[in-house]
């Protein structure tokens, strides 16, 4: 792209200032390049002899102008280049050869050349840094992408250290990651594998830890304008290794150094600039990736103590105010809980019963003929609550009282005849059919169900029920008086033990949330039963301050008040109780 605008940018201004006979644009710098001609005008001449006037220009720092005679005199030609800068570590210029018709002439035109080339070079400086900045940046996120391809951290790391090798034309680059307190050498460009022992690995981890234990990117031999640092491991690396420069680039995750890159360079003319940049943005992006795939490629046990590690590091690390104020109330939380006290009371499901529910049952087989009365309401001693159908009692009871007469008559001339024995069978006929009468009669008194005493009906509704049969011993109602009530509580079997008849307690209802109800335990049923997924013993209590309100089949939550104990002790012995457990049902 560069190359494209660069050609372009050269032909217009050399095209729209008379007297330049041609020109190019000079990049120089870079790892293992020389300065080279990207754009030349016309694109099918020879320039080559314009790279001493670039050469010149940004050595000075300056535009120069150099004026060269023609044979005989009648003209004059000039090479005129103007340097700017690409990057911190490019240099560029641009050089054109002016024709001039006199040599007297030759002094103003230069110097308005001069003028126009140093206002376009401009435009050309900026343009040539934004490419260079996507080309790094391009470049990262290509070492990048090899980094994640990995599975293994090693494989990551060689992959990245070979991807470096070629793009920066190193002879050698080295990843190494933190293990313990010491920085060991993981992977080597272009090989799979490596002897750690030797000289040349020992030399390189003690750069990389030179490089982390300053916090700072290192090279040798170091930039002029750089600030004063120790360099001792990586001019051992240089002299004993034959490198011409060495450069190392920590690798930081999470705040903290995990690793260091390290490049050599064999070549006289390496780019210690460019190698530095490019490998200190590789490093923000790939030091986490590598520590993570480290971290995910150790033992179970190892990244349980890492971790704990991390954070003990994490929490006394500088800065960490509220994680230790955090701590601090949560030791001086647990200090308190340990010898506060506190009400230890047992929670359970509580439900509202009757103290005495009445059945309300069929003496008989018929049908309903009318329903009052259904579950909800409040009925009055002798209130009608249904009614069954009697007309086939009325027919029988008809039948009965005829018989009744028939026998009575022939009773009476029996009587008159003094037959004796017909007296008998007669009499006894006659007490059967008052006994027939008589249960008739009670039946159709049993057909107007009534409430026994006042109360609320619990459990019944047959009015959608009309005409259906219902045999005898049917319960067709349960009441429950108003004036006395007493409190289920289903009491986990965990808790059971603790509970005592003559307990007190409290319960609130789901229906009265803001009101606590007192109650004692006033019975203990020795018999767990299944609920809801768990073992549950029935315990009873009564109220001992009922209002106005309650019903009974009311729900809430029950706690029964057994003596006082540690806070800490009663948030958690429902864990220490199931560790315990736990622990003895695995323990051989």
């Amino acid at each position: 792209m560069l190359e494209s605008v660069s050609q372009s940018w050269l032909a217009l201004h050399c095209q729209s200032v008379a007297g330049i006979r041609r020109g190019v644009v000079v990049l120089g710098g870079g790892a293992g390049s020389r300065p080279g001609i990207v754009a030349r005008w016309p694109a099918d001449g020879s320039a080559d002899d314009l790279l001493d006037v670039a050469n010149s220009a940004h050595t000075e720092r300056r535009a120069v102008v150099r004026a060269r005679s023609t044979r005989g005199g009648t003209a004059a030609r000039s090479e005129i280049a103007v340097p700017f800068g690409t990057s911190s570590n490019r240099w560029g210029a641009v050089a054109v050869e002016v024709l001039h018709a006199k040599e007297w002439d030759s002094e103003p035109s230069c110097k308005s050349i001069v003028d126009h080339l140093t206002s376009g070079a401009a435009w050309l400086e900026r343009l040539a840094g934004d490419v260079h900045s996507g080309e790094r940046l391009s470049k990262t996120l290509r070492v990048l992408g090899v980094a994640l391809e990995a599975n293994r951290v090693a494989d990551a790391g060689t992959a990245v250290a070979t991807e470096l090798a070629t793009l920066l034309r190193c002879e050698r680059v080295c990843v190494g990651l933190k293990a313990g307190r010491r920085i060991r050498v993981r992977s080597l460009s272009h090989s799979a594998s490596f002897d750690s022992r030797s000289p040349l690995i020992a030399d390189v981890q003690a750069a990389m830890e030179e490089a982390a234990d300053q916090d700072s990117t290192l090279s040798f031999p170091p930039p002029a304008d750089s600030p004063p640092r120790t360099l001792l491991a990586h001019e051992a690396l240089t002299r004993q290794h034959s490198s011409m420069w060495v450069g190392t680039v920590p690798l930081v995750s999470e705040g903290t150094i995990s690793g260091a890159i390290t490049f050599e360079y064999g070549m006289s003319d390496a780019m210690e600039a460019s190698a530095t940049t490019l490998c200190e943005d590789v490093a923000l992006l790939v030091g986490p990736v590598l520590e993570l795939k480290r971290v995910a490629g150790m033992s179970l046990p190892v990244r349980v103590w890492h971790s704990i590690k991390t954070g003990l590091r994490k929490f006394f690390s500088a800065g960490s105010v509220g994680r230790k104020l955090a701590l601090v109330a949560a030791m001086a939380a647990v200090g308190f809980l340990s010898v506060a006290t506190g009400q230890y009371r047992v929670g359970a499901d509580a439900t509202i019963e009757g103290r005495l529910q009445r059945a309300v049952v069929v003496g008989f087989e018929a049908y309903i003929a009318e329903a009052r009365a259904r579950a909800g309401d409040l009925v009055q001693e002798g209130e009608l609550l249904a009614r069954l159908d009697d007309r086939d009692l009325v027919l029988e009871r008809r039948q009965w009282v005829g018989r009744k007469s028939q026998l009575s008559r022939e009773y009476r001339e029996a009587l008159a005849a003094h037959d004796r024995s017909q007296v008998n069978v007669l009499g006894a006929q006659l007490e059967q059919a008052n006994a027939q009468l008589e249960l008739v009669d009670a039946n159709l008194g049993r057909t107007r169900i009534e409430a026994p005493f006042e109360g609320v009906v619990v459990e019944g509704d047959l009015s959608q029920s009309l005409g259906s049969p219902v045999s005898r011993g049917d319960v067709l109602f349960e009441i429950a008086p108003l004036d006395g009530y007493r409190v289920i509580l289903e009491v986990d079997e965990r808790d059971i033990a603790d509970v005592r008849v003559g307990q007190h307690g409290k319960i609130t209802l789901s229906a009265l949330p803001n009101t606590e109800l007192p109650m004692t335990v006033d019975r203990v049923i020795p018999v767990s039963v299944a609920s809801s997924g768990r073992n549950v013993f029935r315990v009873e209590a009564q109220l001992d301050d009922p209002i106005d309100g309650l019903r009974p089949g009311m729900a809430g939550v029950g706690k029964v008040e057994i003596d006082q104990r540690r806070w800490l002790w009663i948030w958690t012995h429902d864990l220490m109780n199931w560790l315990r457990i736990w622990t003895w049902s695995w323990w051989p």
